[in-house]
């Protein structure tokens, strides 16, 4: 246990809290230019508060969930932590984006919610579930794409670890139990409070990826008052022969859209939002090839966020996407030509696997600057990343249905067990010497795969470190136990010492 007269970071924050005294030092130059990025974002909160201010104010008092987005340049510092040269330019451009993609889909939540007074705007937006990609409405320009629960579940539980826990004990209230899927039991629960703002005109609900998001779809259907298609993801996408029922789905899926909104399906607006997408997709591609190298400037907490939001908020629709990935790729051009070590605490190179407890999403900045453990990519990252066909519109769509099939959550938990098992393959790849296997107590897919992944590490040279999380829920496992078992594993089997011993045990049960 680290004494509480340590030196290191951990001195920086207020005990009890992520409250930092200070700004971290980073020397002069990489101090200034954080600084500057950390405005930058804070103008791109204040461009969203003045799109209506009033109804932007009503939220806060209306909706629990959007005073713990006040938590969100908190939440920018600290996933910044330990980051220096390119790699602080890249976090941060990355960070930016997430900043402009989030709050604009914040601002249009605000302007459109009828509980603020009727507005026009809330019959243009179609609401998808459980991350959906937007490229499902890219034929309907005059249409907006929205997530339903991303906003009220997955990314202010990186800010507010304290938010999500309410929302569960709602739905577990009325008897749901109390070990199915975190996402979706807390998408039930915001149904259940009436805390999803009344907007859109029409919700396109799936079945994926498993038996408690089925379940919770429904109870979210009761109490959103909207009309509703349950989208049937094909489960065995592996499987060729599902092509033709894929494209039968997101035909559907289109027909419903069309029934709902009376908007007609523009094949010109559908290929612009295509190429949008594999130019992203492209992008993604080639960040990887740096990753797999000594020299990248894309790792950490970072480099999962930006794909999970631009996956999810993006599709080939926000143009911002693709003018700071050029800016970013020079960036890791740049680092890569003159062999910069972007992260010079590195000691061992790591792959992360499984979905990551959210409220401690930052926990791959604790890992480096802890133990010089380098987290170079998590297993969202290899969700989606699918060039879609441009040979016709039926080749189109069945991508976008392809692209689903193989999103986040879904990849690696639906289409076969093997693809839980590609780590190996990965780890390969990007020269790793261990997998972070992050173990969701409530993924029951997971979970009961585990043995025959720890089995892996008979026949390969990687070793596997195992946390257990709860994905929304800190109250079962807190930060610091999951900090413990890792100092464990460090200890014990990888005979390391810390970078930074403040870091081995600090308070932050209470804070953002």
């Amino acid at each position: 246990m680290a004494e509480k007269k340590t030196k290191g970071a951990a001195s920086r924050f207020i005990p009890g809290s992520n409250i930092a005294w200070h700004r971290e030092w980073r020397g002069l130059r990489d101090t200034w230019y954080d600084y500057t990025q950390w405005v930058k974002s804070l103008i791109a909160v204040v461009q969203f508060v003045s799109v209506s201010p009033v109804r932007v104010m009503r939220g806060m008092f209306r909706y629990r969930w959007m005073g713990s987005m006040l938590a969100s340049l908190n939440m920018a510092d600290r996933f910044m932590e330990g980051l220096r040269g390119p790699a602080l330019r890249v976090g941060r451009n990355q960070m930016y984006v997430v900043f402009k993609l989030v709050m604009g889909q914040l601002g249009i939540m605000m302007k459109a919610d009828r509980n603020f007074g009727d507005t026009e705007l809330a019959d243009k937006i179609v609401l998808t579930e459980q991350v959906m990609p937007a490229e499902i409405g890219g034929g309907y320009p005059d249409l907006t794409v929205l997530p339903l629960e991303c906003h009220q579940g997955l990314e202010v539980n990186f800010m507010d670890q304290t938010l999500n826990p309410f929302y569960l004990d709602v739905m577990e209230s009325l008897g749901l139990p109390s070990d199915s899927c975190r996402l979706s039991s807390n998408a039930a629960g915001v149904a259940v409070n009436g805390d999803f703002p009344d907007i859109g005109v029409c919700l396109i609900s799936n079945n994926a990826p498993c038996d408690s998001s089925t379940m919770n779809s429904q109870i979210i259907d009761r109490h959103l008052n909207l009309p509703t298609m349950f989208s049937e993801i094909v489960m065995r996408w592996e499987d060729r022969a599902t092509d033709k029922y894929a494209l039968a789905v997101m035909k559907n899926n289109l027909a419903f859209i069309e029934e709902h909104t009376g908007e007609k399906f523009d094949e010109q607006a559908f290929w612009k939002v295509i190429d949008g997408h594999n130019t992203e997709v492209k992008s993604a591609l080639e960040m990887f090839e740096y990753q797999k190298t000594p020299y990248s400037a894309n790792s950490l907490t970072m480099a999962s966020l930006y794909h999970l939001v631009v996956y999810t908020f993006s599709g080939g629709t926000q143009p911002i996407v693709r003018k700071y990935d050029r800016r970013m790729q020079k960036i890791m051009k740049k680092a890569y030509e003159k062999k910069t070590n972007c992260f010079p605490k590195t000691r061992f190179r790591a792959l992360e696997w499984g979905g990551p407890a959210c409220y401690y999403f930052h926990i791959y900045n604790w890992l480096y600057n802890c133990w010089g453990v380098n987290t170079v990519a998590t297993m969202d990252q290899f969700s989606g990343n699918f060039t879609i066909p441009t040979d016709s519109v039926d080749a189109g769509l069945l991508g976008v249905a392809r692209n689903n099939e193989l999103g986040i959550m879904r990849r690696h938990l639906t289409g076969g067990w093997e693809h839980l098992m590609e780590c190996w393959d990965l780890a390969e790849q990007f020269d790793c010497d261990l997998i972070l296997l992050e173990n969701d107590i409530t993924c029951k897919g997971a979970l009961g795969l585990t043995g025959i992944l720890l089995e892996g590490q008979q026949t390969h040279r990687q070793k596997v470190m195992m946390v257990s999380q709860d994905m929304f829920d800190h109250r079962t496992i807190s930060r610091q136990d999951m900090r413990s078992e890792i100092n464990k594993f460090m200890f014990t089997v990888m005979q390391a010492e810390p970078l930074d011993p403040s870091l081995l045990e600090f308070d932050d049960d209470k804070g953002w």
